[in-house]
């Protein structure tokens, strides 16, 4: 099934409370407690298995939880390749499926649908995505999203930061369970990597998210992906 730019799962699901909830605990699976609603994670990771258990804790934790989930993939599986996709990350199918629960979308074309990225317009798909979720009843929602395409040359990816930072204000407005944000440290300078770890209050370290020490929420980013 197709929508848009988007594949949405037509097999998967969980059961739970489709009532939408705030203001609780939220799972994250690989973490040993819960958190609260409005989680902004930073995940760097070094390899390719790492950066795929992390996803697929993320994301099914959110499917057991009753949320909407979102994940922009760098890569995305055929079309009649989806259940094979999903069981490689190890998401149990489920017969109680509900279409629209998992959504998953080309990076790229969900940050930069006409071919330039805009903060505002998709900070505006993240709020319709979370309303989307009490529309349909959901308990809540939850996304991720794979990085690699911002060092392409993208008219607008030099406000990359700034919209991370923004991503803070967002969370606090609209409950969203979790955002969290997916990076291959080989792929960022120095300067980069600072940055990223300026904005964002969580990160996950040997499996585990914790407070991230370099958070800083500066009023301007320092160093941008293209000068």
């Amino acid at each position: 099934m197709s929508f848009k730019n988007e594949q949405i799962s037509n097999s998967w699901s969980c059961e739970g409370d489709s009532a939408c909830q705030v203001n609780h605990q939220v799972a994250f699976d690989f973490a040993e407690r819960s958190f609260p609603a409005g989680m902004h994670i930073c995940h760097l990771y070094t390899n390719e298995n790492e950066r795929q258990s992390t996803t697929a804790k993320f994301l099914r934790s959110g499917l057991l939880a009753s949320e909407k989930v979102g994940y922009f993939a760098d890569v995305m599986p055929p079309m009649n390749g989806m259940d094979s996709y999903l069981s490689q990350l190890g998401i149990i199918p489920s017969c109680q499926a509900k279409p629209e629960q998992l959504v998953l979308t080309q990076a790229e074309a969900a940050y930069c649908p006409d071919g330039t990225f805009i903060p505002e317009r998709m900070l505006d798909y993240l709020r319709s995505f979370y309303n989307r979720a009490q529309s349909e009843r959901f308990a809540g929602a939850r996304m991720t999203g794979d990085t690699n395409w911002i060092s392409k040359s993208i008219p607008g990816v030099e406000r990359w930061i700034e919209y991370e930072a923004m991503i803070n204000s967002l969370v606090e407005e609209v409950p969203i369970h979790g955002v969290m944000c997916q990076y291959d440290v080989s792929k960022l300078d120095g300067a980069m990597l600072f940055d990223v770890l300026s904005v964002h209050p969580m990160m996950i370290v040997a499996g585990q998210i914790v407070h991230n020490p370099y958070f800083s929420m500066p009023d301007k980013p320092t160093a941008s992906l293209q000068e």
